[in-house]
C-alpha cells in the first residue's frame, strides 16, 4: 500500500517538473513589452535602433531555449519565433541603413511639384495614394519597408511602370495574389510605356497594388 502512494507522489513530481513554466509565453510577453517601450521612446523623440531587435530577440529566445533544457515547456513555440526572428534578421541586414525611418503608419500622396518621391519607413504599413493628386508626365517614386506592408493606390486611366520586390512576403494586384515566398520580383505593365516609375521594396512583409 505504502508503495502505490509513494509511486503515486513520485508520478505528481515528475509530472510538475516536466510541465514547469511556459516560457513560450514569457518570452512573447517579454518580446511584446520591449517593442513597446521602443515605440514610446520612438514617438517621443528618442532614437531607437530597430535593426537591432532581431539580434536581441534571438539572444532572448536562445537563452529560453537553453531554459528549457532544465525544465518549462513551449519548446516549439520557441523554436517558431527562433525561425521568424532569424528572417526578420536577415531581411533586415541585407541592407540595414536602406530602412532606417519612422515606425508606424505613413501616407504618400504626393503633389505634382513633390516628385521625384524617396520614402521610408522601419516597421508599419505605407500607403502611397496617388489617386488625391494629378500624376506628373514624368517622375519616379521610391518607396522602402523594413517590416511590414506597402499598399499602393492607382488611378484606373494610368498604367503606370512598377518595379515590386519582397525579401520575404508576398505580392498581391488588385485583390489577386501573385506570389507568395521568398525574393520576390514582380513588375507592370509589360510595356513599361508610362514614364511615371514606382520603385517598391518590402524586407519583411507584403506588396499590394490596387487600382482603384
Amino acid at each position: 500500500m505504502s508503495t502505490n502512494v509513494e509511486s503515486g507522489w513520485t508520478a505528481t513530481e515528475r509530472a510538475g517538473d516536466v510541465g514547469g513554466p511556459r516560457l513560450d509565453r514569457i518570452v512573447i510577453g517579454l518580446l511584446l513589452s520591449a517593442v513597446g517601450v521602443a515605440w514610446l521612446l520612438n514617438l517621443a523623440g528618442v532614437p531607437i535602433l530597430w535593426r537591432m531587435f532581431p539580434a536581441g530577440a534571438l539572444v532572448l529566445i536562445g537563452g529560453a531555449l537553453l531554459v528549457t533544457l532544465i525544465g518549462g515547456r513551449g519548446r516549439g513555440m520557441l523554436i517558431a519565433l527562433g525561425v521568424v526572428a532569424t528572417l526578420l534578421g536577415v531581411a533586415v541586414g541585407i541592407g540595414a541603413d536602406r530602412y532606417q525611418g519612422p515606425v508606424g503608419d505613413h501616407l504618400v500622396a504626393p503633389t505634382s511639384a513633390d516628385w521625384p518621391v524617396q520614402e521610408r519607413i522601419s516597421a508599419g504599413t505605407m500607403t502611397v495614394d496617388l489617386t488625391r493628386h494629378p500624376l506628373p508626365d514624368a517622375g519616379r517614386l521610391e518607396a522602402d519597408v523594413g517590416a511590414g506592408r506597402i499598399v499602393v493606390l492607382l488611378p484606373p486611366e494610368r498604367a503606370l511602370s512598377i518595379e515590386a520586390s519582397v525579401t520575404a512576403g508576398s505580392l498581391a494586384v488588385d485583390g489577386t495574389r501573385v506570389d507568395d515566398g521568398v525574393d520576390l520580383h514582380w513588375s507592370g505593365p509589360d510595356d513599361h510605356s508610362d514614364a511615371v516609375e514606382l520603385v517598391l521594396h518590402v524586407g519583411l512583409g507584403d506588396i499590394e497594388v490596387r487600382h482603384e
